[in-house]
């Protein structure tokens, strides 16, 4: 068996191994990055991000090849949620280049490791990691197989960005914990000559117990989303074309949309998975995007996460590469705690966001009063993960939504007090758990 030296080993080549990568090598770091997988090829995803990932995209240097993929920049929302309706323009901020877009990853994935190549990171493809390597107690490399070679990759950091069943969390050990269980099923699919409308638009309608999106795509196409309730699963399974067409069409625009349109390839599903997040690192090792953590689909952020971990995981990385493997292991550490602060919050919001039935009636409130006062851009941003959960749900929004529901009639007012007391004991349940988390049994 043969052996190469590098500073950092990534595994994996998708949205959260080939931008870190691509960064680290660009700070001057040797990176060797193995994938199992060739490209193109697809994997389970939203296909989506959001206003921060078009901007890290932007200073990795890969907007004008997404502009190649025909995938427009989408600047307007169209939002409802239970009986109000949201049209705006999505938020930007000073640097940004565009709302929101939606990418196929069997397109997106090779413009992210050419962009790791052209750094100067050394890929290798269709490469898979069997082992790790140890010397007195920490991880110093992995052991390597490619069209029947061994090769033993040393690094004084290995990272595992190889998703959500990842092969260096396995290896390391790490547990998992505050585990959330799937509570809606998840159905995708695309579709050429859609009635796309005079601008491209971003559509998310939540309702009773629908949840549909649509957004136009690469290549001219639209993508649909729903998330079709447990119940519905048995109706998927038996017929998925029909049931998918069925369950979309519910929603006035996308049928609209759709009247004309011709389905291109299958429809693509997902119906058991699990949130979690994991041990985020140890002696040697440290996990990164959806190995590490991972969460309900709902707001379309696994890609705009996987960029936000590359980018804060490389500060920590470049800064503490100069220093002794136990100073890398404390910045590590450092690093996985603050990714624990940074996205505990969304955590629940997206499990929250795919819960079955209705959006409670406050929230609701809260959103309209948002609209009311020409802020609605403020929910946007949340899911942007550029303002927290806790920052638009206040406890003065929240008082004064339930003051104008109870004043209204409109609501039962001892449903209305229940769901707020249970709402407050989750609130509480959950912070706790953010301070002492519950480890699943391995």
């Amino acid at each position: 068996m043969t052996e190469d030296r590098y500073d950092v080993i990534v595994a994996g080549a998708r949205c959260a191994g080939a931008p870190l990568a691509a960064l680290l090598a660009r700070a001057g770091a040797r990176v060797a990055v193995v994938e199992r997988a060739t490209f193109p090829s697809d994997t389970l995803s939203s296909h989506l991000f959001e206003v921060d990932a078009l901007a890290f995209l932007d200073r990795l240097g890969v907007s004008a090849a997404l502009d190649a993929t025909g995938a427009p920049l989408v600047q307007r929302t169209d939002t409802r949620v239970e009986d109000l309706r949201i049209e705006i323009d999505l938020p930007q901020r000073p640097g940004d280049v565009g709302g929101m877009r939606s990418v196929r990853r069997m397109l997106l994935d090779p413009l992210l490791v050419a962009a790791a190549e052209e750094a100067g990171a050394e890929v290798r493809i269709a490469a898979e990691v069997t082992s790790l390597v140890e010397d007195r107690g920490r991880i110093v490399g992995v052991g390597v197989k490619a069209r029947g070679d061994e090769r033993e990759l040393r690094a004084r950091l290995v990272v595992g960005a190889d998703g959500r069943h990842s092969t260096v969390a396995k290896l390391c050990g790490a547990r998992r914990y505050n585990v959330t269980p799937n509570q809606r099923l998840l159905y995708w699919a695309f579709f050429e000559g859609a009635d796309m409308g005079a601008e491209p638009t971003f559509l998310t309608h939540r309702w009773d117990e629908r949840f549909i999106l649509g957004i136009p795509c690469d290549s001219g196409l639209y993508q649909v989303l729903i998330w079709p309730e447990m119940h519905e699963l048995e109706d998927f399974r038996a017929d998925p074309a029909a049931a998918f067409m069925a369950h979309a069409c519910t929603c006035a625009p996308i049928a609209q949309a759709l009247a004309d349109a011709r389905q291109v390839g299958k429809v693509l599903g997902a119906v058991r998975w699990e949130g979690f997040f994991r041990d985020a690192s140890g002696p040697g090792w440290v996990l990164s995007g959806d190995a590490g953590h991972f969460k309900s689909p709902s707001p379309g952020r696994g890609i705009g996460d996987a960029f936000l971990q590359a980018d804060s995981l490389t500060r920590a990385i470049v800064g503490a590469l100069g220093g002794g493997d136990s100073e890398l292991d404390a910045a590590m550490a450092r690093w996985g705690r603050e990714r624990d602060r940074a996205f505990a919050e969304h955590y629940w919001l997206a499990y929250d966001l795919e819960e079955a039935g209705a959006v409670p009636a406050v929230l609701v409130e809260i959103l309209r009063g948002l609209q009311r006062r020409g802020e609605a851009g403020l929910f946007f941003e949340v899911l942007n993960h550029r303002l927290r959960p806790s920052q638009l749900l206040t406890p003065p929004r929240v008082l004064g939504a339930s003051t104008r529901l109870l004043a209204s009639g409109r609501v039962d007012r001892g449903a209305l007090l229940r769901k707020l007391g249970a709402l407050g004991a989750q609130d509480m349940r959950r912070r706790w758990r953010n301070r002492r988390p519950a480890y699943a049994a391995s």
